[in-house]
């Protein structure tokens, strides 16, 4: 627990609320599913909305691995500028999938790039690319927003 409240540990505030903020488009999705069942409409656009943010989420992590390349004691090394570009495409996937195959297939994929996300970012805090502290942003991150997809994959569902 020490190593929790340690400052170097300590998510920056701004960081911290910045990112919970980001929950709103996760979880909006989820309640405007259940209004549109409840009146008995089609809440196809509420979970594109889910899909769609997803994307730009996993695109926005991909730019922070961007960053960390720019930061880079050798930044002519190809493999993590390459790296930093998948989760941009895996979130056009999404989208598309879910054009294509429905929201089940969206949503899906959205909950599969935030995992894998999420276990790219334990791996960079375990060889130090990463700051502690942003690790514990991105669990606490990752959590609500996967949490919101299986919420909305459960209505689809009810």
């Amino acid at each position: 627990m020490s190593e929790l409240m340690s400052e170097t540990n300590r998510i920056p505030t701004r960081a911290l609320l910045g990112g919970l903020a980001g929950w709103i488009p996760f979880w909006a999705p989820v309640a405007l599913t259940v209004q549109a069942s409840l009146t008995g409409r089609s809440p196809a656009p509420e979970l594109a909305l889910y899909t769609l943010y997803g994307a730009l989420i996993l695109s926005f992590l991909g730019g922070v691995r961007w960053g960390r390349a720019l930061a880079s004691d050798r930044p002519d090394t190809a493999g993590p500028w390459v790296l930093s570009l998948l989760p941009t495409c895996f979130g056009l996937a999404a989208i598309l999938a879910h054009w294509a195959f429905g929201p089940v297939s969206g949503i899906a994929l959205i909950i599969a790039g935030l995992i894998a996300q999420l276990a790219w970012d334990r791996h960079a805090l375990r060889v130090g690319d990463l700051p502690a502290w942003y690790g514990q942003l991105r669990l606490i991150l990752s959590l609500g927003a996967i949490l919101a997809g299986l919420v909305c994959l459960a209505l689809l569902f009810a």
